[in-house]
């Protein structure tokens, strides 16, 4: 059979993540995606959401606890998916296959039956790798999905976490190109852009259907829409690979607005690779650009209050 010529694309591929507390609409978005989709479901709550859906949908494995098994997922995914057709892979969520090995760990620690609380780290660091791998490597688009919840830190001050460690946070920005947020303004719905590799960051799309309608083409077109390829090529170079040194890295974010003080963000530099222990300079990088942008985003909600 010949070779088939490419064909150019109007907007770069959907490989988006998105985060919000349970119940916001999550899967209600993921059902807006091209199909034929192929549901990681985790959750297992995804046939909530089927008649809202866009084509066919192809289920993992009938095995639901298949779903939350990354060797399992792994095996299936190279058994099935060539020649499947599938045009998007949903994983929903990510906090229902890493979190349970967090827990597994720390009550092995717990209970005595593992000394040793990296060894349950580092399975969730290969399971992490595992299934990026297994999702990514197809050239689909790709949507991850994981929550957010509200805690208290070390001084009992409400804050809201996501449910997946900045570590794997920092590890997803490799495969995907857009960050996506669920917000709530009283009675409305919107999806917040958090960040994007080669398009506009920090707007804000309202939800006039309920069930977002149309809204991954409506954020494309926010993202991309009258932007150059040389204006693209400008804010993806603007993405900051590796820092050249850690007072490089503090001063960067004191330049962002996200600190006000070069003391105070060397203290949260280190806090950050001592809780989190990035393998190498490439993932302390992308750790410390989503404290920054994570920080700056509160700032700007703040001031939007």
């Amino acid at each position: 059979m010949p070779f088939k010529k490419m064909q150019k694309q109007t907007y770069p591929p959907r490989q988006w993540s998105i985060v919000g507390y349970p119940g916001s609409g999550k899967s209600t978005f993921a059902a807006q995606m091209r199909g034929p989709a192929l549901v990681i479901d985790a959750d297992h709550r995804f046939t909530e959401v089927m008649d809202l859906c866009q084509g066919d949908i192809f289920q993992l494995s009938e095995n639901k606890s298949d779903n939350a098994d990354t060797d399992r997922i792994c095996t299936l995914m190279q058994q099935n998916m060539p020649g499947s057709g599938v045009q998007t892979v949903i994983v929903d969520s990510l906090t229902a296959i890493i979190s349970p090995i967090i827990v597994k760990a720390m009550t092995d620690k717990e209970k005595g039956r593992s000394k040793n609380l990296m060894n349950g780290f580092k399975d969730k660091a290969l399971a992490m790798r595992q299934i990026i791998d297994s999702v990514t490597r197809w050239g689909t688009d790709c949507l991850w999905i994981y929550h957010l919840n509200d805690a208290r830190d070390a001084k009992a001050q409400e804050v809201t976490k996501t449910t997946v460690s900045k570590l794997e946070i920092a590890r997803l920005l490799r495969c995907i190109n857009v960050q996506l947020e669920i917000i709530q303004d009283n009675d409305r719905r919107g999806m917040r852009i958090i960040w994007a590799r080669k398009g506009r960051s920090g707007l804000v799309l309202w939800d006039d259907t309920d069930t977002w309608v149309n809204m991954p083409e409506k954020i494309e077109a926010a993202l991309y829409d009258d932007l150059s390829k040389d204006e693209q090529s400008t804010i993806k170079a603007a993405t900051i690979s590796v820092f050249q040194s850690p007072s490089h890295a503090v001063n960067y974010a004191v330049e962002q607005g996200a600190f006000n003080t070069i003391e105070d963000a060397h203290k949260i530099y280190n806090h950050i690779k001592q809780e989190c222990k990035p393998e190498n300079a490439k993932e302390m990088t992308a750790l410390w650009v989503e404290e920054v942008r994570s920080r700056k985003i509160v700032l700007l909600q703040n001031m939007e209050q």
